[in-house]
């Protein structure tokens, strides 16, 4: 049984051109080599990079079916049609690290992670302490990592979807209403015959919570009064990606017209911003690429999610977390297969872990913050991710998440968490770990949707 104290501790003619579109952009960029891995810090020209790199492999487009629609005028009525797509988008950036001057993302994360320490620490009280480093030994070793979700630039320009937003209480506040009778479901089907005192007691408490509840009243106020230095960083994030026409710096530089200031290599895309290269993209041939792409869940680096800002409920202050049977009870949440093969608890979403691989210990937090952004009224102090594109139709969004490695090892490639290397020589991650244990991934969402083409939907074919 997991006590208290384990738990807290551990279309086909669209698709070809994107996809070289995809190829020339990566092939534009200059990709750190092998030598990536040593660097400590990466920054945006190299993320959007990477992400461009994945295209061809980790979009997964797919033309499904059709939409019907239905246009009437004074003269009569008449029906439209457009064409129902499938793909994945590149919707928010995850990092994990440990102390704020240590963030992996030099030009975006660690300023941010430096203002959202300050706003952290007056939701404490106290001042955070840094995050521990991993410890990677035989025995269990707890480990604690701090984390934030940003939106993808390159998700953003592929969908057009220019919205800066930033974490507020609506999610959390809807959290007593919404989530707490599915949070009661889940205990339902747990067995009894598992029943002992201290799972009794986490049933009894997620069936009475009111004590635990009663502490959220004063946050929208506290939260309010932070609201100013929160919607200033949207200028200053955006302003990142002015121009990504030069060559990324040695990671620890930020971008600018002629390169990295790191010791960037120059060169890159000739000048042409990165986001005038995709938007080209997107509107070469006629109506363009951009009626059978469906906009995804976050704009242009939007904050969607920062645990220090979070920092009441990802260090444990407020144990909601606590209230899911996952965190109790094994097998509930699990990244992995089996309980046998298992890389940490989904549950509970909290920054400890019980995980001596530091690259695992990564991949087990970023599923957490993937697992908050992506649900409604969750006990976190975030922005849900949900599809922005007003003029679409959507089947599917937020859906089927996958997962991309940006740094310190980029991979042109998507995954799940989870597998398992039982069997292997070495572990999952070996020979790709951070030197700071810092480290960033793509999160991958797929979407399905169709372009409005007329004001009243009739049905879509299949």
């Amino acid at each position: 049984m997991r006590t208290l104290e384990h738990r807290q501790a551990r279309a086909a003619g669209p698709r070809h051109r994107l996809r070289a579109v995809a190829i020339a952009a990566a092939a534009s960029l200059l990709i750190a080599g092998p030598a990536a891995a040593q660097l400590a810090t990466t920054n945006t020209a190299a993320i959007m990079g990477a992400t461009v790199a994945a295209i061809p492999s980790c979009l997964a487009y797919r033309v499904t079916g059709v939409c019907f629609w239905l246009r009437c005028t004074p003269f009569g009525c008449s029906v439209k049609t457009s064409i129902k797509v499938s793909h994945y988008m590149p919707d928010v950036v995850v990092s994990t690290y440990g102390a704020p001057e240590q963030h992996p993302w030099a030009d975006v994360g660690v300023p941010v992670a430096g203002i959202m320490t300050g706003l952290g620490s007056s939701f404490m009280g106290s001042l955070l302490d840094s995050s521990a480093d991993t410890a990677r030994e035989a025995q269990e070793v707890a480990t604690f990592k701090s984390a934030d979700a940003f939106g993808n630039p390159v998700g953003a320009f592929m969908g057009g979807v220019t919205t800066w937003e930033y974490p507020d209480a609506q999610e959390l506040m809807n959290f007593p209403s919404q989530e707490l009778p599915r949070i009661a479901q889940m205990w339902a089907s747990v067995p009894r015959d598992l029943a002992n005192g201290v799972l009794e007691g986490a049933r009894a408490t997620a069936m009475n919570p009111q004590q635990l509840l009663g502490e959220l009243g004063n946050i929208p106020g506290q939260l309010s009064g932070m609201m100013d230095s929160i919607s200033n960083l949207g200028g200053l994030l955006t302003s990142t990606t002015g121009d990504m026409g030069g060559g990324s710096g040695d990671g620890g530089g930020t971008t600018g017209e002629s390169g990295g200031t790191g010791g960037g290599s120059g060169g890159g895309t000739g000048g042409q911003s990165w986001g005038d290269m995709i938007n080209s993209a997107m509107t070469a041939g006629g109506r363009g690429l951009s009626e059978y792409i469906c906009p995804g869940g976050s704009g242009m680096l939007s904050l969607q999610y920062h645990s220090e800002l979070d920092s009441l409920f990802w260090r444990g202050k407020i144990p909601l977390e606590l209230l899911y049977p996952g965190s109790w009870v094994p097998g509930i949440g699990e990244v992995g297969n089996s309980l046998i093969n298992t890389w940490g608890g989904e549950y509970p979403r909290m920054g400890e872990l019980v995980q001596s691989h530091p690259r695992k210990a990564s991949a087990v937090m970023a599923h957490r913050v993937g697992s908050v952004i992506r649900r409604g009224a969750q006990p976190h102090i975030y922005k849900k991710l949900y599809a922005k594109g007003g003029g679409f139709r959507y089947f599917a969004q937020v859906a089927d998440p996958k997962w991309q490695a940006v740094h310190p090892v980029p991979e042109p490639g998507c995954m799940t968490f989870g597998a398992n290397d039982s069997l292997g020589v070495g572990s999952w991650g070996d020979y790709q770990t951070s030197g700071n244990n810092g480290y960033v991934w793509n999160l991958w969402h797929r979407y399905e949707c169709c372009s409005k083409a007329a004001p009243i939907f009739l049905f879509a074919v299949p």
